[in-house]
């Protein structure tokens, strides 16, 4: 019987520790089968991917009325053989009871077709399940950066995951894993920021974390790794426009992420809506088939981007028709066209095919691709591919709410506190000496989302829930001190102040001021903008108050990129950043503001000084040589606390061959005065190379908790590849020579023996570790039988 026990035991961990889905390989004997009994016709629907407008009665209407056109869905699924559908009208978010009966009907219309093959329904459930009424609602990517805290990628993962699919929709279009190194994108929040290791751990944690270890389950969906890739540095910093990426740079720094997604066992990738060295994202072979596909050994899918096909055609001029456009795509690497709006990609398609401008063998290959997913999602067993009536009872659980509001409290970066303004004093706060608060961001619950949230620019603010009107900054405020202690005036909104005299004369006799400043929601082409400082009625606001009174001004930022303060830096206390932080960002700033949630976001992208002068901390040598010099704001993984930590005892080896472990060990103590969470940051720096280095780059970060007095040892464990480089022959490289540890303020030197020779990165297989685990379970089960 013990012998029983240590076997299950042994063959549920080994269960455990598996966190990919099986290999799509897997399922090619049934799609082989599927394939081959399908015609053309039906190959190229499964290619097409269609928004919902196109199978609803009105998509104007409000949501509650949004319905669908049973001959509208007829054509799509039995005229069209349509193999997916993408989003919700632009209304607005649908309640689970609707999303029940959309989906069912949908998956009703495809058993009825001659092969009854399910469609795929794919949604932006990109800070929570933000299409669906009463989801939970995160912190965008940009905030959940600043927690440094994989586990809670992975945690948020899970949640999102669990309530899209409990509406029926098994496709996730998430994570965003280009690295967002240009600050005024508009798309940069939805990145996790400038680093590479930062935006490949927290890629790979909630990719991990949506789609489990069984795509079957209803409580996970498929990922989709996106924009691939080099979207996040456009030259301009406008959306959709050309970036310039040498192919070192390439690989160095922006495909990184998407491999490691791939290697996470992420199951579908959508395409870079832009071009980078002027090929468009949709025609470039090489970096979709070349690298993603044959390199990488990619068997999921591309997406293409909204309508980008098209675009190729009257936007990028590499086309000189619109059937061009399609066959220049699909040959490119393209396997699913998000047309959307239309079934030109369905009749160009099949035009290409019939003049084989489009092999059959590359139409088979898409599609083969395309039903590897349905089946690793369980789309064919039973009644998976329609939602789940029960699902309804436990769409919401408590621990969700808790998670998020630890997730923002999380998020939540100090970035100044002078004097140790903070936490404020409560007892200061009086009727007579109020609490003012102000600014364009304390009373709205867009700015705290962002975009993507119950619309796709998420800047209507009355499709918000009512019940939720009192989770603003100011409402958040009110609860916790009672409104005869707050003054609160909106004196500005984002671009205009507004008459300020009795704001001005308020703040003379207050307490403290807090003072929220930002952006209204956006997203993609619509928050372009042309200078990155912040609009200058919001400074002048702050320039304002400052004038009439020395009463403390706490700033706060509710922003999606580092919007530009340095005129209003010296006039402040304190400043914090909170990112885009989610629906529970109000109570987490009241908790933090007032000491019960002790401070310790970093920030995942480097805060800029000027509006010319945007760096990221991996900045290279000559930038601060001969003449040259760094001035930012704020530096990448900057973040105060409440408390002070104590760095101790790096221990570095002094010298390390090339295939041995670099273990490095330190002490980190709370030496202050209240209990506090810490992200410990190791950089390296290779002195000198064949490839210009960069003075550091981040290989290791961990968090800790620390009661007062209380001391942790921190262990890194790096290996060679983390010393590697991408050299100019497009390798990654290591070379020996003196490199610098550097952790907090202690630094150490070590010196690599050997180097010179190409570095191994495929480290991990997750398809061998799923056969491993499957064939050492089967062995296990079989004794357990035996034994029995």
């Amino acid at each position: 019987m013990t012998l029983l026990v240590i076997l299950l035991i042994f063959t549920f961990n080994i269960h455990n520790i598996r966190t990919a889905p099986p290999p799509l390989t897997s399922y090619d004997d049934q799609v082989n089968a599927l394939l081959n009994q399908m015609t053309d016709e039906e190959k190229v629907g499964q290619m097409t991917q269609i928004t919902i407008n196109l199978i609803l009665k009105d998509p104007s209407k409000p949501p509650p009325e949004i319905e669908v056109d049973p001959a509208k869905l007829a054509i799509a699924i039995k005229d069209y053989k349509v193999g997916s559908i993408l989003n919700v009208a632009e209304t607005g978010a649908y309640s689970l009871t609707q999303w029940h009966t959309i989906i069912g009907k949908i998956q009703d219309e495809a058993r009825d077709t001659r092969l009854h093959i399910p469609v795929l329904y794919g949604i932006d459930s990109i800070h929570g399940a933000n299409y669906i009424q009463n989801a939970v609602l995160f912190p965008q990517a940009i905030a959940l950066a600043a927690t440094f805290n994989t586990t809670l990628a992975h945690a948020l993962g899970r949640i999102v995951a669990h309530q899209t699919r409990a509406a029926g929709i098994p496709w996730d279009f998430h994570p965003q894993v280009d690295v967002g190194r240009q600050k005024l994108w508009p798309r940069l929040w939805e990145t996790y920021g400038e680093d590479v290791k930062v935006a490949k751990d927290m890629g790979r944690a909630y990719t991990e974390g949506m789609q489990g270890d069984d795509l079957t389950s209803r409580e996970n969906v498929a990922a989709c790794l996106k924009h691939y890739v080099g979207y996040g540095q456009p030259l301009s910093g406008r959306d959709r426009t050309p970036a310039w990426i040498d192919d070192r740079h390439m690989h160095e720094y922006f495909l990184p992420p998407f491999e490691e997604g791939v290697r996470a066992g992420a199951v579908s990738v959508m395409i870079n809506p832009g071009e980078v060295n002027g090929i468009p994202g949709h025609a470039n072979y090489h970096l979709l088939t070349k690298i993603l596909k044959e390199r990488y050994q990619f068997h999921g899918f591309t997406v293409s981007d909204w309508e980008e096909i098209k675009r190729l055609h009257f936007r990028d001029h590499t086309a000189d028709t619109p059937k061009e456009a399609v066959r220049q795509a699909v040959m490119a690497g393209v396997d699913m066209s998000m047309v959307p709006f239309d079934y030109s990609f369905y009749n160009l398609t099949l035009e290409c095919v019939k003049d084989g401008s489009i092999p059959r063998t590359r139409l088979d290959d898409a599609v083969r691709r395309i039903l590897r997913v349905k089946y690793a999602l369980g789309l064919f067993i039973g009644n998976n591919a329609w939602p789940d009536s029960s699902a309804i009872n436990n769409f919401n659980k408590s621990e969700y709410e808790a998670t998020n509001l630890q997730a923002a409290r999380q998020v939540i970066t100090l970035l100044k506190n002078n004097g140790n303004i903070l936490p404020l004093n409560i007892t200061r706060i009086t009727e007579t000496n109020k609490l003012l608060i102000t600014g364009p961001t304390s009373n709205v619950l867009t700015s705290l989302n962002g975009g993507w949230s119950y619309t796709w620019q998420g800047n209507d603010e009355s499709i918000y829930p009512k019940n939720l009107t009192d989770k603003t900054i100011l409402e958040s405020f009110r609860k916790r001190l009672g409104s005869a202690k707050i003054d609160y005036y909106n004196s500005s909104s984002f671009d205009q102040l507004f008459n300020i005299d009795n704001l001005l004369n308020a703040a003379q006799s207050a307490s403290y001021i807090l003072v929220c400043l930002g952006e209204k929601a956006y997203t993609e082409t619509l928050g372009n903008i042309n200078d990155l400082t912040l609009d200058n009625a919001q400074l002048q606001l702050v320039e304002q108050i400052r004038s009439r009174t020395q009463v403390p001004i706490i700033i706060v930022l509710v922003q999606g990129r580092p919007r530009i303060i340095r005129r209003i830096v010296d006039m402040s206390s304190a400043i914090l950043t909170m990112y885009l932080p989610g629906m529970e960002g109000g109570q987490a700033l009241v908790d933090v503001l007032f000491g019960d949630y002790n401070p310790s976001g970093r920030l995942p992208i480097t805060y800029p000084k000027y509006n010319h002068h945007l760096s990221t901390y991996d900045y290279k040598w000559p930038e601060v040589d001969v003449g040259n010099y760094i001035d930012v704001e704020f530096e990448f993984g900057h973040g105060l606390s409440y408390t002070t930590f104590d760095y101790s005892n790096l221990n570095v080896p002094s010298t390390l061959n090339l295939n041995d472990q670099l273990i490095i060990t330190l002490n980190v103590r709370n030496s202050g005065s209240r209990q506090g969470d810490h992200t410990v940051l190791l950089y390296i720096s290779d002195l000198y190379r064949s490839i210009t280095p960069p003075n550091k780059e981040l290989k290791g970060y961990t968090k800790l908790s620390l009661q007062v007095g209380e001391q942790k040892s921190v262990q890194f464990t790096l290996d060679r590849n983390d010393l590697s480089f991408i050299g100019i022959d497009l390798t990654r490289q290591t070379e020996p020579g003196l490199f610098i540890v550097t952790v907090g303020n202690l630094r150490a030197n070590f010196t690599l023996i050997g180097g010179d020779g190409p570095v191994d990165t495929t480290t991990r297989s997750t398809s061998i570790n799923h056969q491993y685990s499957i064939f050492l379970i089967n062995i296990l089960l079989f004794l357990l039988v035996k034994l029995i």
